[in-house]
């Protein structure tokens, strides 16, 4: 047998510690032997030590239900270490086994000395995947791009307020005094209500006088976001609201104001990325248009390598492409026709949730249906500039998704009234749908009579559909992995499409990407805060991977696939990998019992 000194220096976390810290582990271990059969400990108990699996196999169990296993080198008990609580699985058995046992005295004492060894487990227990995995890996915490650093980091002074009841000439006054460009006017509770700027002056000059209400002028209400919103997203907001402050605040309350080139000051280490995307914001003919794209393709994998968020690339990539699309639109002659349809996205882009290989997804809605020959020039357009056409053709061009109104509710009627395979297939894709251009209404419209015709059995096939794939999770870890993972089956498929079931059984489909119908159903309390936060957490850490995966085979030059390989995850990764797999498998034994869905399966 290995000395268990050299036996827990290989493994994460105990290669944090410093000699003396695995000394002060190590000076009391004890190792205990267990029969096949037998238990380490049992539910319920206060166990006095942290095990350390050395060799065989234990399996948690909690009632009759199989929770995880436990192989050579895995922590098992260290909740008692922690806090004292006892243990919530039993611990049996299935291999004759050897344990190195730690005493929560001294497990607790390096425990508090070490942040990183502690902060190892806080985040794993709590299952913070994606900062687990960083700190795992033993990399030095990546500072975020200032593409994704909070606007709260513009505000350099305190806003200058007035109150509702100043005149134009005390608002003015203000102004010249703190020499800014703006005042916040504030209702008696401290809370912005409109903003009064050297442009709305110019409105005074023509048409008021200085001793005006500056109620009467200001611009109402402020555009504002929270703090801790990425800069690149505040920067959209200015662009997209046409103004030119934006009120920054923190738990409701006015923190400051930041102006266009507040942000672009915090923007200038990523001005490649913000100079392309004013670029494609500028561009007036189609050539312009398709440089600028090519060039903000490579810049966005170049992000994915080197780690950034798949939350914040996919905001981004969503921003990039909504505007794309309009561009592309407008120079094919939609602004035209805008009255009489509305274009929307479907599948990841209906969900603000695209990634470096997504391609089109998109489909009319129409008072009357367009021109086929304005769809299909729309859809070469945008494959032409880089966004690929859907080669199952769920586009506009196709005749089938470029209808009126009222044939759309006919096939969501028909859909739902009769779901066989393919229609729970047109089902997931469509109940993503998201308006992007042109007259709105038609959309909500739409939706309305999506909720009105939604059926019990139907629900029930599209939670079979996301419960359908099990995850490949078993005794030794993941299975078959020298084949490699498919993430987007296994992991991120079952979770999209589970959560878009709750979300049409519970009305909020409309609320956007796969996170926020979460939080909106933790809101209603159909999923628990542990579910919604092991979900949410899951979800975010294989998409990380996923997009890490294909930025990476994209710079290879190999096509972009959703199969991850042994060969470029790390131990930790895979633990973690584990984990969020088995939290799918959860979230689908969840949908099964919501739903019947053993039922639909006989």
């Amino acid at each position: 047998m290995v000395p268990p000194k050299e036996f827990f220096k290989k493994i994460t976390p105990f290669s944090f510690l410093s000699p003396e810290e695995l000394e002060t582990l190590v000076s009391e271990l004890r190792t205990t032997s267990y029969p096949k059969g037998s238990y380490c400990y049992r539910k319920g108990e206060i166990r006095r030590s942290v095990h350390v699996l050395s060799s065989g196999l234990v399996a948690l169990y909690d009632g009759e239900t199989l929770t995880d296993y436990v192989s050579r080198g895995e922590l098992f008990g260290v909740l008692t270490a922690i806090d004292g609580s006892p243990a919530v699985f039993d611990a049996k058995v299935l291999e004759d086994c050897v344990c190195f046992r730690i005493p929560n005295e001294r497990f607790k004492e390096v425990f508090e000395a070490n942040g990183r060894f502690s902060s190892f487990f806080r985040t794993f227990l709590a299952r913070r995947f994606r900062s687990f995995s960083r700190l795992a890996r033993e990399r030095e915490m990546f500072e975020e791009d200032s593409l994704i650093r909070g606007v709260g980091e513009s505000v350099s002074k305190r806003p200058v307020v007035c109150s509702r009841g100043s005149t134009v000439e005390e608002a003015v006054t203000l102004m010249e005094r703190h020499n800014v460009g703006s005042v916040v006017v504030v209702g008696e509770d401290g809370r912005p209500e409109g903003i009064f700027t050297n442009k709305d002056l110019r409105r005074v000059l023509l048409s008021g006088s200085r001793t005006d209400a500056v109620t009467s002028f200001m611009s109402s209400p402020l555009v504002a976001l929270d703090a801790g919103t990425p800069l690149l997203e505040g920067y959209h907001t200015l662009i997209r609201s046409h103004v030119d402050y934006l009120g920054v605040t923190r738990e409701g309350r006015l923190e400051g104001v930041v102006t266009s080139k507040d942000l672009l000051g915090r923007l200038e280490p990523s001005t490649s990325i913000l100079g392309l995307y004013r670029k494609i914001l500028k561009a007036t003919d189609f050539d312009e248009l398709k440089g600028a794209c090519s060039a903000m393709r490579m810049a966005v994998v170049d992000m994915a390598v080197k780690g950034f968020h798949f939350e914040d690339l996919s905001r981004m990539i969503t921003a990039v492409n909504d505007t794309v699309i309009k561009k592309v639109l407008e120079l094919a002659g939609g602004a035209a026709r805008a009255d009489g349809f509305v274009w929307v996205q479907m599948g990841s882009s209906g969900r603000k949730e695209q990634v470096i290989t997504t391609d089109q997804d998109n489909a009319v809605v129409a008072r009357e249906p367009v021109p086929e020959s304005f769809a299909r020039r729309v859809n070469d357009m945008l494959e032409e500039v880089g966004i690929p056409k859907c080669k199952a053709h769920y586009m506009a061009s196709n005749p089938l998704w470029n209808v009126d109104v009222e044939a759309w509710k006919g096939y969501f009627s028909h859909w739902f009234d009769e779901p066989t395979p393919d229609h729970v297939r047109h089902l997931t894709i469509f109940l993503d749908m998201r308006p992007l251009y042109g007259e709105e209404e038609l959309y909500r419209e739409l939706l309305d009579h999506v909720y009105a015709a939604k059926s019990n059995q139907a629900i029930r096939f599209l939670a079979f559909d996301a419960a359908s794939a099990d995850p490949p999770v078993g005794i030794l870890g993941i299975k078959h992995l020298d084949k490699g993972v498919d993430l987007k089956t296994y992991g991120i498929y079952p979770i999209t499409n589970g959560v878009r079931v709750l979300a049409l059984d519970h009305r909020v489909l409309q609320t956007g990407s796969t996170r926020e119908r979460m939080e909106a159903l933790r809101a209603m309390k159909v999923l628990g805060e542990g579910m919604c936060s092991d979900l949410r957490e899951s979800y975010a850490f294989m998409q990380d991977l996923r997009l890490r995966h294909q930025g990476r085979a994209v710079v290879s030059g190999k096509i972009a696939d959703n199969r991850v390989t042994v060969e470029e995850l790390d131990k930790m990764d895979l633990l973690v990998l584990k984990e969020s797999l088995k939290v799918v498998a959860s979230f689908q034994r969840f949908l099964k019992n919501r739903y019947g869905v053993e039922m639909v399966i006989r």
